[in-house]
Protein backbone atom coordinates (compact mmCIF):
# COMPACT_ATOMS: atom_id res chain seq x y z
CA UNK A 1 0.00 0.00 0.00
CA UNK A 2 3.03 2.22 0.89
CA UNK A 3 4.77 1.69 -2.30
CA UNK A 4 1.33 2.61 -4.55
CA UNK A 5 1.20 5.73 -2.62
CA UNK A 6 4.88 6.35 -3.36
CA UNK A 7 4.60 5.71 -6.79
CA UNK A 8 1.25 8.41 -7.39
CA UNK A 9 3.02 10.55 -5.58
CA UNK A 10 5.93 10.14 -7.89
CA UNK A 11 3.78 10.58 -11.22
CA UNK A 12 1.96 13.26 -9.80
CA UNK A 13 5.79 15.00 -8.96
CA UNK A 14 6.85 14.13 -12.79
CA UNK A 15 3.33 15.15 -14.99
CA UNK A 16 2.90 17.68 -12.37
CA UNK A 17 -0.76 16.58 -11.80
CA UNK A 18 -4.02 18.16 -12.92
CA UNK A 19 -3.11 21.30 -14.66
CA UNK A 20 -4.59 24.49 -13.59
CA UNK A 21 -5.73 27.79 -14.60
CA UNK A 22 -4.42 30.94 -12.45
CA UNK A 23 -7.46 33.43 -12.68
CA UNK A 24 -6.33 37.25 -12.74
CA UNK A 25 -7.62 39.35 -9.64
CA UNK A 26 -8.84 41.98 -12.02
CA UNK A 27 -11.80 41.09 -14.46
CA UNK A 28 -9.24 42.44 -17.59
CA UNK A 29 -5.37 42.65 -17.81
CA UNK A 30 -3.14 43.84 -20.76
CA UNK A 31 0.17 43.95 -21.49
CA UNK A 32 1.91 45.48 -24.63
CA UNK A 33 5.12 44.16 -26.23
CA UNK A 34 7.01 45.22 -28.94
CA UNK A 35 8.96 42.93 -31.48
CA UNK A 36 12.16 45.04 -30.79
CA UNK A 37 13.37 47.11 -28.22
CA UNK A 38 15.94 48.95 -30.79
CA UNK A 39 15.72 48.93 -34.57
CA UNK A 40 16.93 50.72 -37.12
CA UNK A 41 15.05 53.12 -39.84
CA UNK A 42 12.36 51.57 -42.38
CA UNK A 43 12.90 48.00 -40.15
CA UNK A 44 9.13 46.76 -39.70
CA UNK A 45 8.23 46.37 -36.06
CA UNK A 46 5.80 44.17 -34.31
CA UNK A 47 3.36 45.65 -31.94
CA UNK A 48 0.92 43.64 -29.84
CA UNK A 49 -1.99 44.00 -27.13
CA UNK A 50 -2.21 40.86 -24.87
CA UNK A 51 -5.06 40.94 -23.10
CA UNK A 52 -6.26 38.75 -20.06
CA UNK A 53 -10.14 38.34 -19.35
CA UNK A 54 -12.27 36.18 -16.84
CA UNK A 55 -15.30 35.10 -18.71
CA UNK A 56 -17.03 34.76 -15.15
CA UNK A 57 -17.20 38.64 -14.92
CA UNK A 58 -16.46 40.25 -18.60
CA UNK A 59 -17.91 39.01 -21.72
CA UNK A 60 -15.08 38.69 -23.98
CA UNK A 61 -16.63 39.58 -27.09
CA UNK A 62 -17.46 42.94 -25.58
CA UNK A 63 -13.57 43.70 -25.26
CA UNK A 64 -12.34 46.38 -27.71
CA UNK A 65 -8.87 48.21 -28.64
CA UNK A 66 -7.50 52.10 -29.21
CA UNK A 67 -4.04 52.91 -29.83
CA UNK A 68 -2.20 54.77 -31.98
CA UNK A 69 1.21 54.52 -33.34
CA UNK A 70 2.69 57.55 -34.34
CA UNK A 71 4.83 58.14 -35.91
CA UNK A 72 4.50 54.87 -37.47
CA UNK A 73 2.40 54.01 -39.43
CA UNK A 74 0.09 50.40 -40.11
CA UNK A 75 1.39 47.67 -42.98
CA UNK A 76 -2.03 45.93 -43.72
CA UNK A 77 -4.31 44.80 -42.17
CA UNK A 78 -4.15 43.70 -37.89
CA UNK A 79 -5.29 40.77 -36.34
CA UNK A 80 -7.21 39.29 -33.41
CA UNK A 81 -6.52 35.97 -31.71
CA UNK A 82 -8.54 34.54 -29.13
CA UNK A 83 -7.89 31.59 -27.26
CA UNK A 84 -10.03 30.02 -24.37
CA UNK A 85 -8.06 27.66 -21.18
CA UNK A 86 -11.00 27.37 -18.44
CA UNK A 87 -12.53 30.47 -17.55
CA UNK A 88 -10.01 32.67 -18.76
CA UNK A 89 -9.88 34.04 -22.42
CA UNK A 90 -6.15 35.28 -23.83
CA UNK A 91 -7.30 37.85 -26.73
CA UNK A 92 -3.93 39.26 -28.57
CA UNK A 93 -4.29 42.13 -30.57
CA UNK A 94 -1.19 42.27 -33.30
CA UNK A 95 -0.18 44.45 -36.43
CA UNK A 96 2.52 45.57 -38.40
CA UNK A 97 4.10 49.09 -38.48
CA UNK A 98 6.84 50.91 -40.31
CA UNK A 99 8.33 54.24 -39.71
CA UNK A 100 9.54 55.86 -43.26
CA UNK A 101 9.77 59.74 -42.35
CA UNK A 102 12.09 62.28 -40.83
CA UNK A 103 10.33 61.82 -37.68
CA UNK A 104 12.13 58.79 -37.05
CA UNK A 105 15.31 59.98 -38.35
CA UNK A 106 18.40 61.66 -35.89
CA UNK A 107 19.42 65.05 -36.49
CA UNK A 108 22.64 64.47 -36.79
CA UNK A 109 24.62 61.41 -37.73
CA UNK A 110 25.26 58.45 -35.53
CA UNK A 111 22.49 59.37 -33.00
CA UNK A 112 19.25 57.42 -32.19
CA UNK A 113 15.88 58.85 -32.09
CA UNK A 114 13.43 57.88 -28.85
CA UNK A 115 9.73 56.56 -29.86
CA UNK A 116 7.14 56.30 -27.38
CA UNK A 117 3.99 55.18 -28.56
CA UNK A 118 0.86 56.71 -26.53
CA UNK A 119 -0.79 54.04 -24.20
CA UNK A 120 -2.88 51.77 -25.59
CA UNK A 121 -6.90 52.01 -24.61
CA UNK A 122 -8.42 48.36 -23.48
CA UNK A 123 -12.38 49.05 -23.13
CA UNK A 124 -14.76 46.45 -21.90
CA UNK A 125 -17.90 46.17 -19.81
CA UNK A 126 -18.60 44.20 -17.00
CA UNK A 127 -21.35 41.69 -16.78
CA UNK A 128 -21.94 43.67 -13.54
CA UNK A 129 -22.47 46.84 -15.63
CA UNK A 130 -20.54 50.12 -16.59
CA UNK A 131 -17.91 50.63 -18.99
CA UNK A 132 -14.08 50.39 -17.91
CA UNK A 133 -11.07 52.01 -19.49
CA UNK A 134 -8.16 49.87 -19.23
CA UNK A 135 -4.82 51.74 -20.03
CA UNK A 136 -1.58 49.76 -20.98
CA UNK A 137 2.04 51.64 -21.55
CA UNK A 138 4.07 50.45 -24.86
CA UNK A 139 7.61 50.03 -24.20
CA UNK A 140 10.17 52.83 -25.39
CA UNK A 141 11.53 51.84 -28.74
CA UNK A 142 15.06 53.10 -30.21
CA UNK A 143 15.40 53.65 -33.94
CA UNK A 144 18.81 53.98 -35.15
CA UNK A 145 20.27 55.14 -38.89
CA UNK A 146 21.71 53.48 -41.21
CA UNK A 147 24.36 55.47 -42.02
CA UNK A 148 27.37 57.14 -40.02
CA UNK A 149 29.84 59.82 -41.16
CA UNK A 150 31.95 57.63 -42.05
CA UNK A 151 29.69 56.25 -44.52
CA UNK A 152 29.35 59.78 -45.77
CA UNK A 153 32.65 61.10 -46.41
CA UNK A 154 33.99 61.17 -49.34
CA UNK A 155 30.60 59.52 -51.25
CA UNK A 156 30.24 59.98 -54.76
CA UNK A 157 26.26 61.34 -54.59
CA UNK A 158 26.18 60.39 -58.80
CA UNK A 159 27.04 56.69 -57.86
CA UNK A 160 24.35 54.69 -55.87
CA UNK A 161 25.41 54.46 -52.34
CA UNK A 162 26.32 51.16 -50.72
CA UNK A 163 23.03 51.06 -47.97
CA UNK A 164 20.48 51.65 -50.24
CA UNK A 165 18.74 48.30 -50.97
CA UNK A 166 18.28 46.26 -55.00
CA UNK A 167 15.57 47.23 -56.51
CA UNK A 168 15.52 43.89 -58.45
CA UNK A 169 12.14 41.85 -58.31
CA UNK A 170 12.74 38.79 -56.56
CA UNK A 171 12.55 35.79 -58.39
CA UNK A 172 8.93 34.50 -59.64
CA UNK A 173 8.19 31.44 -57.40
CA UNK A 174 4.98 29.15 -58.63
CA UNK A 175 2.43 26.82 -56.72
CA UNK A 176 2.13 24.25 -59.50
CA UNK A 177 4.64 23.94 -62.27
CA UNK A 178 4.11 25.30 -65.27
CA UNK A 179 5.46 22.45 -67.55
CA UNK A 180 3.68 20.43 -64.81
CA UNK A 181 0.62 21.99 -65.58
CA UNK A 182 1.03 22.40 -69.22
CA UNK A 183 1.09 18.60 -69.23
CA UNK A 184 -2.13 18.49 -67.57
CA UNK A 185 -3.73 20.53 -69.80
CA UNK A 186 -2.75 19.24 -73.19
CA UNK A 187 -3.69 15.77 -71.24
CA UNK A 188 -7.22 16.64 -70.63
CA UNK A 189 -7.37 18.32 -73.74
CA UNK A 190 -6.83 14.98 -75.42
CA UNK A 191 -8.79 13.05 -73.28
CA UNK A 192 -11.78 15.45 -74.81
CA UNK A 193 -10.80 15.36 -78.10
CA UNK A 194 -10.63 11.66 -78.00
CA UNK A 195 -14.20 10.48 -75.99
CA UNK A 196 -16.09 13.50 -78.27
CA UNK A 197 -14.34 11.82 -81.51
CA UNK A 198 -15.60 8.16 -80.09
CA UNK A 199 -18.97 9.74 -79.33
CA UNK A 200 -19.14 11.27 -83.04
CA UNK A 201 -17.82 7.54 -84.82
CA UNK A 202 -20.20 5.65 -82.43
CA UNK A 203 -23.30 7.62 -83.33
CA UNK A 204 -22.12 7.42 -87.01
CA UNK A 205 -22.11 3.65 -86.91
CA UNK A 206 -25.29 3.45 -85.25
CA UNK A 207 -27.48 5.30 -87.44
CA UNK A 208 -28.36 7.96 -84.58
CA UNK A 209 -26.33 10.97 -86.26
CA UNK A 210 -28.37 12.08 -89.35
CA UNK A 211 -28.36 15.10 -91.48
CA UNK A 212 -31.43 14.87 -92.26
CA UNK A 213 -32.68 17.61 -95.12
CA UNK A 214 -36.10 19.50 -95.16
CA UNK A 215 -38.70 18.78 -97.56
CA UNK A 216 -40.35 21.68 -100.27
CA UNK A 217 -44.01 21.02 -98.17
CA UNK A 218 -42.06 20.89 -94.62
CA UNK A 219 -40.32 23.98 -95.43
CA UNK A 220 -43.71 25.90 -96.51
CA UNK A 221 -45.38 24.55 -93.38
CA UNK A 222 -42.14 26.02 -90.79
CA UNK A 223 -42.40 29.52 -92.84
CA UNK A 224 -46.21 29.83 -92.34
CA UNK A 225 -45.42 28.87 -88.80
CA UNK A 226 -43.11 31.40 -87.88
CA UNK A 227 -44.37 34.18 -90.26
CA UNK A 228 -46.04 37.22 -88.25
CA UNK A 229 -50.21 36.95 -88.11
CA UNK A 230 -50.58 40.52 -89.84
CA UNK A 231 -48.05 40.70 -92.37
CA UNK A 232 -47.81 40.05 -96.31
CA UNK A 233 -45.52 37.95 -95.76
CA UNK A 234 -48.03 35.73 -93.51
CA UNK A 235 -49.97 35.69 -96.63
CA UNK A 236 -47.51 34.72 -99.24
CA UNK A 237 -46.49 31.71 -97.03
CA UNK A 238 -49.71 30.23 -96.91
CA UNK A 239 -50.04 30.88 -100.95
CA UNK A 240 -46.43 28.49 -101.35
CA UNK A 241 -48.09 25.82 -98.63
CA UNK A 242 -50.63 26.01 -101.06
CA UNK A 243 -49.16 25.23 -104.23
CA UNK A 244 -46.71 22.70 -102.28
CA UNK A 245 -49.78 21.01 -100.73
CA UNK A 246 -51.62 20.77 -104.43
CA UNK A 247 -48.62 19.40 -106.27
CA UNK A 248 -48.48 16.65 -103.18
CA UNK A 249 -51.55 15.64 -103.91
CA UNK A 250 -53.54 17.31 -100.69
CA UNK A 251 -56.43 19.84 -103.16
CA UNK A 252 -58.41 19.98 -100.06
CA UNK A 253 -55.41 21.21 -97.99
CA UNK A 254 -54.04 23.30 -100.54
CA UNK A 255 -57.76 25.17 -100.89
CA UNK A 256 -58.04 25.76 -96.90
CA UNK A 257 -54.50 27.35 -97.45
CA UNK A 258 -55.65 29.69 -100.27
CA UNK A 259 -58.71 30.64 -98.54
CA UNK A 260 -56.82 31.75 -95.83
CA UNK A 261 -54.02 33.42 -97.40
CA UNK A 262 -56.50 35.75 -99.79
CA UNK A 263 -59.24 35.78 -97.32
CA UNK A 264 -60.46 38.64 -95.22
CA UNK A 265 -59.34 39.81 -91.76
CA UNK A 266 -55.84 38.59 -91.80
CA UNK A 267 -55.01 35.22 -91.12
CA UNK A 268 -54.49 34.85 -87.28
CA UNK A 269 -51.90 31.71 -86.19
CA UNK A 270 -55.46 30.52 -84.20
CA UNK A 271 -56.68 30.01 -87.86
CA UNK A 272 -53.49 28.90 -89.34
CA UNK A 273 -52.26 26.57 -86.18
CA UNK A 274 -55.19 23.76 -87.13
CA UNK A 275 -53.92 23.58 -91.51
CA UNK A 276 -50.21 23.38 -90.02
CA UNK A 277 -51.36 20.44 -87.63
CA UNK A 278 -53.24 18.71 -90.34
CA UNK A 279 -50.56 19.48 -92.81
CA UNK A 280 -48.04 17.93 -90.33
CA UNK A 281 -50.11 14.96 -89.85
CA UNK A 282 -49.75 13.98 -93.95
CA UNK A 283 -46.21 14.45 -93.65
CA UNK A 284 -46.00 12.16 -90.49
CA UNK A 285 -48.09 9.56 -92.51
CA UNK A 286 -46.10 9.36 -95.50
CA UNK A 287 -42.94 9.05 -93.63
CA UNK A 288 -44.09 5.46 -92.52
CA UNK A 289 -44.95 6.58 -88.64
CA UNK A 290 -41.36 8.58 -88.32
CA UNK A 291 -41.72 11.99 -86.79
CA UNK A 292 -40.12 14.80 -89.61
Amino acid sequence: MAAAVLAFVLVLALTGGTRSVEVPRQAVTGETHLSRSGTLFADPLRASVEVLVDRNRVDPNRIGFTTRFEPYVRVGDAHVTRRDTGPVTQLVYSTELICLTNTCLAKRSGESVRVQFPSAEIFYTPKSGGRRTLHATWPALTIGGRTSEVDLAGADPFLQPSWRATTDPVAVTYGTSPRLLRALLFTGAGLLFAIGLFALLRFAQTGRLRFRVLSPLERAVVLVERAPGDAPDKRKALELLSRELAQSGEPELALVARELAWGQPAPLPTATQPLTLDVRRVIEQRSNGHVA
